[in-house]
């Protein structure tokens, strides 16, 4: 059954990926929604060390090393959760308040290079109800080495998205190792 809950939640990601951002259920509450509480915890940073993981098995011959993949899911504050705003409000969020954000809070942070993806998400809020809404997906890859400071910088970037756009959440989410070459 958990197996089951578990791919449903990874479909649900790489098919739709998840809006989290204005339910208002309290993380200590016991009826707030897994992925609320979940996205409260402190990440596992280095749950693989680098030298026992060899990215010569995963990907031979393209001289790659392991990194840590870091996403933070970003809720648009417009709209109210059961209409969504239309295209041209969306757009200009996209193009004045976001593109501010980025520029003064990520990219400040990590100038070697990010991406960012938009999409549509859903997720049961705290009076078990779907609310739907736009999301922001951030991407960053991050050598090793970088992990504890970077760690800290998303943190701040999470933190300060949470209080400009009134949201309660941002998700977070690491995965460790994967392999990249350039």
């Amino acid at each position: 059954m958990m197996s089951m809950f578990l791919i449903a939640i990874i479909a649900s990601v790489l098919i739709n990926p998840l809006g989290i951002g204005t339910s208002s259920a309290s993380p200590s509450s016991p009826d707030a929604p897994a992925a609320i509480v979940a996205q409260e915890a402190t990440p596992v940073v280095e749950a693989t060390p680098a030298d026992t993981y060899d990215c010569e098995i995963v990907a031979p011959g393209v001289g790659s090393e392991p990194w840590v993949r870091s996403e933070l899911y970003f809720g648009v504050p417009i709209g109210t959760g059961e209409e969504l705003p239309t295209d041209e409000e969306l757009q200009e969020f996209l193009d004045t308040e976001w593109q501010d954000f980025l520029d003064t809070e990520i990219t400040t942070r990590f100038p070697d290079g990010l991406t960012v993806l938009t999409g549509y998400g859903q997720y049961l809020n705290s009076s078990n109800v779907i609310s739907q809404e736009n999301s922001i997906v951030l991407i960053i890859f991050l050598p090793l080495d970088a992990v504890p400071e970077a760690s800290a910088s998303i943190d701040e970037i999470r933190e300060a998205y949470k209080t400009e756009f009134e949201q309660e959440s941002v998700l977070r989410v690491d995965a460790e190792p994967v392999c990249v070459s350039f």
